[in-house]
């Protein structure tokens, strides 16, 4: 609970929209739904935030006797499909496209 929370603040603090838990994973988007001057520099911001605050939790975890946990983040920059996405019964306002696709290959790269 605690490691998305902190996750998820630095998000919103670098002007990020928070898409969608993934298990442990969380998808953020930068400039949709509103533009996000300079998002390019805002989502490397809020990477090395992140990586910061997972550096502080480790550091309280450990203390706690609880092991250290790692992340990976994927980032790409492109022009994609947002909007209200999915079936009569459900839908998401995401965004789709290759851009995305390599965004998560980039992610598990790591």
């Amino acid at each position: 609970q605690d490691y998305l929370q902190v996750l998820c603040r630095i998000i919103v603090d670098f002007s990020g929209t928070l898409d969608k838990f993934i298990g442990d994973c969380i998808m953020a988007l930068w400039n949709v739904p509103r533009p996000v001057e300079r998002h390019e520099e805002a989502v490397i911001g809020a990477a090395m935030e992140m990586q910061a605050g997972l550096v502080e939790l480790n550091h309280g975890w450990e203390q706690a006797g609880v092991p250290a946990i790692r992340f990976r983040i994927g980032i790409n920059t492109d022009t994609v499909l947002v909007g209200n996405f999915g079936c009569r019964n459900r839908i998401n306002y995401t965004v789709l496209g290759d851009g995305v696709n390599l965004a998560s290959r980039l992610e598990a790269a790591n």
